[in-house]
């Protein structure tokens, strides 16, 4: 009897995004009840910190675009074959390894080509571009409007806590 060590019904990928919503749920309900022991006391509502909410919404936004970088390799990535164009550039240069047929690979939109293990180990490093030619994987764009929706979102759900705090009964 014991832990079987294998999870089943969640993917690797999704582990750091589940860690941080437990870790939002913990500082959530910490604030709120700092919240609630200052009222208690007399002390005047503290308005949030600009600096700090938009640091805290920009690593949420890159965890976001980490996930969506790591599903995309997972879909994306297909089985080696040493013919043609890929035949040229067979070198993986994440871990200078030569590619061989039947490895699972990732090519970018930048045409090179990685072996899928080492380019979610470039992931992990939160680096969103080519390892050999920098280009970018995601738009500034869309990282912009990640960031944007995640900071929308943080202060709404902080400004809703603070409200229903409020409005609860102090016994």
């Amino acid at each position: 009897m014991g832990l079987q060590g294998q999870v089943t019904d969640c993917s690797t990928e999704s582990i750091p995004i589940l860690l941080v919503a437990v870790l939002a749920g913990c500082v959530t309900y910490l604030r709120s009840i700092l919240h609630t022991a200052l009222r208690s006391m007399g002390l005047s509502r503290i308005e949030p910190d600009e600096g700090l909410l938009d640091g805290v919404a920009s690593e949420l936004a890159g965890l976001i675009i980490l996930g969506e970088q790591k599903n995309a390799n997972r879909i994306f990535s297909y089985d080696y074959c040493c013919d043609g164009e890929q035949a040229a550039g067979s070198d993986c240069v994440v871990c200078l390894s030569k590619l061989r047929e039947g490895e699972r690979v990732r090519r970018l939109r930048c045409r090179h080509v990685f072996h899928k293990g080492c380019f979610d180990g470039w992931l992990d490093q939160m680096q969103f571009s080519c390892p050999l030619c920098r280009f970018p994987l995601v738009s500034d764009r869309h990282a912009g409007l990640t960031e944007r929706r995640v900071c929308k979102d943080l202060v709404s759900f902080f400004s809703l806590r603070c409200e229903n705090l409020h409005r609860l009964p102090i016994a």
